[in-house]
């Protein structure tokens, strides 16, 4: 049924689906905010990120804050499915070249608790989608973190520092694609990368089903 309304026979409805708020292409290639001004928006002029690009399919609210919820808490392959059609759509607008697809890992405890990885669901039929090639195991989470509810970015870069190791036989060389389900601050995503680049990684793309809009706290 339908996420949105309880429509039968779709997941989101074409009248749900239109209310979804969509990320513009006009918006800052390294943190997906909108900016008039190519490449990087004024909070990202000065920064330097070990990746190379950052794209969402849509903002995170209403239907599709729902379709995400039942992803991670229910584990719905076919859900997983849906949204890996999404990730695709936006990759395919992209131009990035990428030979390797590496969900965001979640560490042991977290998923001893819930039983899988969501980002994992996502990565495994956008494989396929893609034609790309994608490991679950190129990079692990060693570090458990507390919750990156409620903190800043600068308490959210301090809560994942060090917090992955990558398997450099499987990176190297690679051009990757990170894929995660919400990007909040982007400070998992710039961890993830700066360990990626570390084992050897050429280039790191970094794609999300969503994307908090700050500008609506």
């Amino acid at each position: 049924t339908c996420l949105g309304c309880g429509e039968e026979g779709v997941f989101v409805c074409s009248e749900c689906f239109s209310k979804i708020k969509l990320v513009p292409r006009d918006v800052c290639n390294y943190c997906g905010a909108f900016t008039n001004k190519k490449g990087k928006c004024l909070n990202c002029e000065g920064k330097t990120l070990p990746y190379k690009g950052f794209r969402a399919f849509a903002y995170y609210d209403g239907v599709v804050k729902k379709a995400i919820h039942h992803l991670k808490y229910q584990n719905d392959l076919t859900i997983g499915r849906y949204l890996a059609g999404w990730l695709q759509l936006v990759y395919q607008r992209t131009g990035w070249e990428g030979d390797l697809i590496v969900p965001i890992p979640i560490g042991e405890q977290k998923r001893l608790e819930r039983g899988y990885n969501q980002a994992e669901r996502l990565v495994k039929p956008l494989a396929e989608m893609l034609d790309i090639p994608f490991t679950c195991d190129g990079l692990i989470r060693i570090n458990e973190i507390s919750s990156q509810v409620g903190l800043n970015h600068q308490q959210r870069q301090e809560n994942v520092r060090q917090a992955f190791v990558a398997k450099a036989q499987e990176i190297k060389c690679k051009r990757v694609l990170l894929v995660d389900d919400v990007f909040t601050s982007g400070a998992t995503m710039e961890a993830a990368a700066t360990e990626l680049v570390a084992a050897g990684a050429m280039e790191v793309f970094c794609l999300t089903v969503a994307k908090v809009n700050h500008s609506l706290d």
